[in-house]
């Protein structure tokens, strides 16, 4: 079955740009929006604070950030749409990543600038597999 995350152009800057200012370092963001049938609709980002002790390699979200935010949305009329992070290697998750999808069965964006430009690429996990998945970009 296929999947759409739908998201803006400013959205997608906005991420590319926390990723940047956290380069080298693993930079994440939570997404929030609707889902409707097999689209995905990312309407707000809120950049995270990486808390991790290894921020090279890996991510950890406050989690009473997380569920303030959570709170925030539900109070919209949104939910957790999606987890982006920024990865020195390429943008494919991690066995790490792949664990965590199980824990939060949403669309995660990884990031990646290997190739001197940033690319993200979105996957989710479908029995257990990581399927990639379509992001359409619109003004």
């Amino acid at each position: 079955m296929a999947h759409y995350l739908h998201i803006t152009k400013m959205a997608m800057l906005d991420l590319e740009k926390h990723a940047a200012a956290s380069f080298p370092l693993e930079a994440a963001a939570l997404l929030f929006g609707t889902i409707s049938d097999n689209s995905i609709f990312v309407n707000r980002i809120e950049p995270m604070q990486n808390e991790s002790e290894n921020k090279q390699t890996s991510f950890t979200i406050n989690p009473e950030d997380q569920y303030r935010l959570l709170i925030k949305a539900e109070e919209l009329g949104e939910s957790l749409v999606g987890i982006f992070h920024s990865h020195p290697a390429p943008a494919y998750p991690s066995k790490r990543d792949q664990r965590n999808m199980r824990l939060n069965p949403v669309v995660w964006l990884v990031s990646s600038k290997t190739t001197g430009t940033w690319v993200t690429k979105a996957y989710i996990l479908e029995n257990d597999d990581v399927v990639s998945i379509t992001i359409h970009v619109s003004e």
